[in-house]
């Protein structure tokens, strides 16, 4: 089964434990990871640039399934280019039914399975709104790789964790609650206020919440109430009535990790959907029945249970035995609110296969969503190959990448030539406000003179450096490869097409970066780090371990001065402008260190990694910043960097830092991965091969043609060559040429070409029409010239040559013409044929083979 999943949210072990669970059980996938954000419908226009370049990958992956994780990111032209592919549609509703009137209910309809998240009265709730069962429970899942089993690896430091913020008018009153427990309680979220010391410091990745797991006894739960949603944007009429959200995504956390778990729920009613929960009515019976596990010794068999009904029921792998179940038997459609709850449990995600890494393999692991390069080579040294040659639109700044770029090749011996901005190949670019592309070009003739009797074969071109279409061409022409290497910049995917590869290096807008997601020739890594830094990181390595802590910064930092008065000495501050000179020796020296805190730049009122942090990174050390402001975008660090406001933040993070089990846990052999991650020459290896490949590969337009006898998916818009002997006719036969498609409302007309010339065309309101004849006649003019056909799409429709449908096509020839006309040449008639009638005369034809057969067996 070709699977794919469309859009993420925030949670994004979500939709990569089911990749990684299609995968094992042999599905393809096709994952465009997180791109959306909200719960509205975007405008299309801004959403367009984004979904256009998945759009084409769908469409040429040719699934059997879309997975639409967050509708608001597939307004209803995205689904018809979507159904245009021919899969089952399908969306999950992770907020269920929060967002019901926002983004769910206006689009259920338009799907073709829909995945709730939500009890039975959440069901019947749908059913009540449709007049029909709209779909099944399918709660929040995950699996080990994100969360390993690790309850009891540690010794606890404290007995309840609590994931959740307690911040706000509505969750004030939780910490007010878990205040009053008699037993230990940490926090591990936004508390405000803390005059009880309950703040555990907020976790920012998978990895810091398994360190938080290993050492807690047991797990506490406080459901989304509904009612609280009252005079919010998400409050519609009836909300109130449908109680609460018995399982979020920290519920699932809690049971792969093997922690055992209460909720707190007034009226303590059972959750027949996981009864190995348990239930009380207040935090007191809650407190009560911690002391009572604790009394009892009974926290092992608990957390046993706990880790069984996970691996049975909330596993990635039952997840997707359920997904090959919907493609094939539809009898829920059968069964009650209640029977669709429970639904899910009919399939155990239990293997006899190990249930996920242990302690070492999960700290080894660093789960980077970006492509990683092939392995380096075993050493640095110098290999006198002068091919390359990079154009910089700026002046490098040090540890950016264009300045390690350079000291690579000159490190590596491949550095042939540079041109920077003030070059004479350099040109300035008139851009328009708020467009993409570039700020720069070069004279690309001077560009093959100077490489005429040199051994140049690429070309880098960086800090804002871009092609025309008819320049690359030239340069292709002449034996170049291209490379165009990106920062923050935006690029569309049509330009991008010009590139024979394209590297997106560090952070960037998460729309623009989505751009570039579904094309093969483009590549994307969290940063580049010299491999000559890398080799002294290791030779130090070798020696007596580091001490002591570093602090990098601008200017003051109260805070890091606040972290490093708790740690051991020796300590060392030092500013970006005195490590923008110092030596690899020097940089490894400082990072090499157990801490490294670092103080973000400003840009204006915003903040950002500082260029040097990949290098801190890869040296091994704990490295710490604090959040940024005004920093909505995806931060490629994440898996590696440490986050914390205040000096307790800090402290309390670094107090669990030890040998981690989580996924993202920079330690032991993860050093090395991490490393492998950042090494600039690893990547500027792959990025060349990418290139080369890219400049060798065919660039011309693949043909679309029409092969009558054939079902086949047919792009919107596009011109489609049909099969010239099947066009061939004369002054005394005519050619019948059938088409018929489907999805009849993506389409409203049809056009007939002979070469250039419109022969004949017919339009139709879109959904009226399943099929078109085409009957042709008369001597063409030009044998030699293409007979094309255009499939029409409503002018309404704001995806255009994006959307497809799948035609079936069959020709026959004859004697005669129709009718008596004057002899005008190559003439036809296009014949619509109604949407019912279509489906009558396929069925017929079906029948008809079907008996043709039968009496060949007879």
């Amino acid at each position: 089964m070709r699977v794919v999943i469309y859009d993420g949210i925030q949670e994004s072990h979500v939709a990569a434990s089911l990749e990684r669970a299609l995968i094992e059980a042999g599905h393809q996938v096709y994952n465009t990871r997180r791109f959306g954000a909200g719960y509205l419908f975007p405008d299309l226009e801004g959403l367009l640039p984004v979904i256009a370049p998945h759009l084409e990958r769908i469409a040429d992956f040719r699934p059997d399934l879309v997975l639409v994780f967050r509708p608001s990111s597939a307004p209803f032209p995205v689904l018809q280019a979507l159904r245009g592919t021919g899969a089952v549609l399908a969306a999950w509703l992770s907020d269920d039914p929060v967002l019901f009137d926002l983004s769910y209910g206006p689009a259920l309809e338009l799907y073709d399975l829909v995945l709730h998240c939500g009890n039975a009265e959440v069901l019947r709730f749908y059913e009540r709104q449709f007049g029909r069962p709209t779909g099944v429970n399918f709660p929040f899942w995950t699996d080990h790789e994100a969360f390993p089993a690790v309850h009891g690896r540690h010794e606890p430091d404290t007995t309840v964790l609590f994931l959740g913020n307690v911040v706000g008018p509505l969750r004030r009153r939780r910490y007010e609650q878990l205040a009053s427990m008699r037993h230990e309680v940490t926090v591990y979220g936004r508390t405000g206020d803390d005059p009880a010391g309950l703040g555990g410091g907020f976790l920012d990745t998978d990895a810091e919440v398994v360190q938080a797991g290993s050492r807690a006894r047991v797990a506490l739960n406080i459901p989304q109430f509904f009612t609280d949603h009252r005079d919010q944007p998400t409050w519609f009429p009836g909300l109130d009535g449908l109680g609460f959200f018995d399982l979020p995504s920290r519920v699932i956390q809690y049971a792969a990790m093997g922690l055992p778990t209460v909720t707190v729920i007034p009226g303590a009613p059972a959750i027949p959907s996981f009864p190995e929960l348990t239930v009380c009515g207040s935090i007191e019976e809650a407190d009560e029945w911690i002391g009572t596990v604790l009394d009892s010794g009974r926290l092992a068999e608990l957390s046993a249970r706990t880790l069984d009904r996970f691996d049975r029921s909330f596993s990635a792998r039952s997840r997707v035995l359920a997904l090959e179940s919907l493609m094939v038997d539809d009898s829920w459609r059968t069964l009650d609110p209640v029977e669709r709850e429970l639904w899910f449990h009919r399939f155990d995600g239990r293997t006899p296969a190990p249930t996920g890494p242990t302690e070492t393999d999960a700290r080894e692991r660093v789960e980077v969503t970006l492509d990683r390069p092939e392995p380096a080579p075993g050493d640095v040294t110098r290999e006198v190959t002068r091919d390359v040659a990079v154009v910089h639109g700026r002046e490098p700044r040090r540890f950016g990448a264009t300045d390690v770029i350079l000291r690579e090749l000159r490190d590596w011996g491949r550095d042939a030539m540079v041109w920077g901005p003030g070059s004479a190949v350099v040109r300035e670019v008139v851009r328009e406000p708020g467009g993409v592309g570039h700020d720069r070009t070069v004279d690309v003739h001077q560009v093959v003179q100077a490489f005429q009797g040199t051994a140049v074969r690429l070309l880098v071109l960086t800090d804002g450096i871009g092609l025309t279409p008819a320049d690359a061409g030239i340069l292709r022409q002449a034996g170049l490869a291209t490379v165009r290497v990106l920062g923050p910049e935006r690029l569309s995917a049509t330009e991008a097409g010009q590139y024979d590869a394209v590297a997106r290096v560090g952070p960037a807008p998460a729309a623009d970066a989505a751009v570039l997601e579904g094309i093969g020739h483009c590549l994307r890594v969290p940063g580049l780090v010299e491999s000559a830094f890398l080799a002294a990181v290791r030779h130090r390595g070798a020696g007596p371990a580091a001490t002591g802590a570093t602090s990098v910064h601008a200017g003051q930092d109260p805070w890091a001065a606040g972290v490093l008065a708790e740690l051991p000495g020796p300590h060392e501050n030092v500013t970006f402008d005195e490590l923008d000179t110092a030596g690899l020796q020097r940089l490894a020296e400082l990072f090499s260190r157990p801490v490294v805190c670092l103080q973000p730049v400003h840009y204006g009122r915003r903040q950002a990694h500082p260029p040097l942090t990949p290098y801190a990174l890869c040296a091994g050390s704990t490295v710490l910043t604090t959040r940024h402001r005004r920093s909505p975008d995806p931060d490629p660090y994440s898996p590696w960097i440490t986050r914390a406001d205040t000096v307790r933040e800090a402290g309390l993070k670094l107090a669990r830092r030890g040998p981690a089990p989580g996924p993202a846990a920079v330690a032991g052999g993860a050093l090395e991965l991490t490393q492998h991650s950042f090494d600039a020459r690893a990547h500027l290896a792959t990025w060349f091969d990418h290139a080369l490949a890219g400049r060798d590969r065919d660039h011309t337009v693949a043909e679309d043609v029409i092969d009558p006898g054939t079902e086949q998916r047919i792009r919107l818009g596009r011109r489609y060559r049909v099969q010239a002997e099947e066009m061939i006719t004369t002054a005394q036969g005519h050619l019948s040429l059938t088409l018929r498609f489907q999805d009849p409302g993506l389409l409203c007309g049809l056009r007939l070409y002979d070469g250039d010339r419109t022969v004949a065309q017919t339009h139709f309101p879109p959904g009226s029409a399943g099929a078109v004849e085409v009957i042709a006649w008369g001597q063409r003019r030009d044998p030699t010239g293409d007979i094309s056909v255009k499939f029409m799409p409503p002018e309404q429709h704001r995806l255009g040559q994006l959307a497809g449908i799948v035609v079936r096509s069959s020709a026959t020839s004859g004697q005669g013409v129709p009718g008596t006309v004057p002899d005008r040449g190559f003439t036809a008639y296009l014949l619509p044929v109604a949407t019912e009638q279509a489906g009558d005369t396929e069925q017929a034809g079906d029948r008809e083979q079907a008996g043709d057969r039968e009496q060949s067996e007879e």
